[in-house]
């Protein structure tokens, strides 16, 4: 018998790997029907890199040494995702296939880069490894709660700029691929494939050096080989679009395959900010607030939390001029949703908030059980920009 399966097994596998085949994978009483053809697929795949290839770039940190003279600190990647033509009559075009590319003086390119990358840096260069060239850039922005920055140059060439796909449609077993420079630009435009492992993970931070934790990110986490030189590349899609831009990964001799990377939906709004020369800033709620789904029945006594409330985000104190409290949140009351996203942990409000870095009169659905009713508070977040302040209430 047991024979029997591994020659099955075997005819299965020799049937997928030469070809086309549909399939039957029954798991939990589910029935998958799957047509893989592993040419067509591998196609895809490079169809993907050759489409992204172009506009992912190497950035070079220098620092000033004596006599004038400079070196390179450190070695990152980065992705272009906006171009600008600027023409022999000084005018200024956003790109279009249709241009006739002999008015063209040169090519103006925003690019993504992470902001550790190119920290403290005296100056920073673009490098295109296929031609073996640097070219001066400018520090646009830094972001200093993500790991983002904003570069700018000049470039004579053209380079299309990659867009932005929806992270938030990525689910797990999602194929996805890491370009960049691992380990320097020795190996500049690598490329390696996996696939993503949670699409959703919120990682601790502490951002002012502490060593209290005062800040928890969202990323997404996939097993793509990324190492050192590969900060600020892209992870793509089978689409060839950007899903997010690789920042860290876990090290350890009891760890691998665990890499981060910035959700492509985040990151599409932050470089909108620090595009312009500004750094984000993110507004606060103005409330204490307590994970109930962690308290102990003492703990649950000595809070007065509710006998029927098991999940959401218990208050204690509301700032009296804070946001929360015009939208008439009260201590006592139980956060269940925020801004239409069920809420158990403090990281999840965090998260949206996160997402709300600039505009005007922006309106959040607040869900709340108060009493033993479901009551729905609006809270709006006024934005005044006045140069590079920006004022919350």
């Amino acid at each position: 018998m047991k024979r029997f399966l591994s020659i099955i097994a075997l005819i299965l596998t020799m049937t997928i790997l030469s070809g086309c085949d549909i399939f039957n994978n029954d798991i939990y009483n589910k029935s998958y029907n799957v047509e893989i053809d592993i040419v067509d697929f591998e196609n895809a795949v490079v169809a993907a890199i050759e489409k992204a290839d172009s506009a992912v770039i190497g950035v070079s940190n220098y620092e000033t040494v004596a006599l004038g003279s400079s070196k390179i600190t450190s070695v990152g990647s980065g992705v272009v995702y906006k171009s600008t033509a600027i023409m022999k009559d000084g005018s200024t075009k956003p790109y279009d296939e249709t241009m006739d590319s002999n008015e063209v003086a040169i090519y103006e390119y925003y690019a993504i880069t992470n902001r550790h990358v190119i920290e403290d840096a005296a100056f920073v260069r673009v490098y295109f490894g296929d031609i073996d060239i640097e070219v001066d850039a400018e520090i646009m922005a830094l972001d200093p709660q993500v790991d983002l920055a904003v570069i700018r140059f000049e470039y004579e060439g053209f380079i299309q700029p990659l867009a932005f796909a929806d992270s938030d449609s990525l689910k797990k077993g999602s194929f996805a691929i890491a370009l960049g420079s691992p380990s320097g630009h020795d190996y500049y435009g690598s490329a390696t494939f996996g696939i993503i492992s949670h699409p959703k993970r919120y990682l601790p931070e502490d951002l002012d050096g502490d060593g209290i934790n005062d800040w928890e990110a969202e990323y997404i986490q996939h097993d793509v080989a990324i190492n050192p030189g590969n900060s600020g590349g892209p992870l793509i899609n089978i689409q060839g679009e950007i899903i997010g831009i690789n920042t860290m990964k876990f090290v350890s001799e009891n760890i691998d395959n665990m890499g981060f990377s910035i959700p492509s939906n985040l990151v599409s709004e932050v470089v909108k900010i620090l595009e312009t020369g500004r750094e984000p800033s993110r507004p606060r709620l103005g409330v204490t607030i307590i994970e109930v789904w962690g308290l102990n029945a003492e703990s649950r006594v000595k809070n007065g939390i509710p006998d029927d409330i098991y999940d959401g985000l218990f208050v204690t104190e509301v700032s009296p001029n804070g946001i929360a409290a015009k939208a008439n949140v009260l201590p006592g009351d139980t956060i269940i949703s925020f801004n239409g996203e069920d809420i158990r942990y403090t990281r999840e409000v965090r998260a949206q908030l996160n997402s709300i870095i600039e505009g005007s009169g922006i309106e959040v659905e607040i869900i709340v059980i108060r009493d033993g009713e479901e009551i729905e508070l609006s809270a709006i977040f006024w934005v005044l920009i006045w140069k590079d302040l920006f004022l919350y209430y």
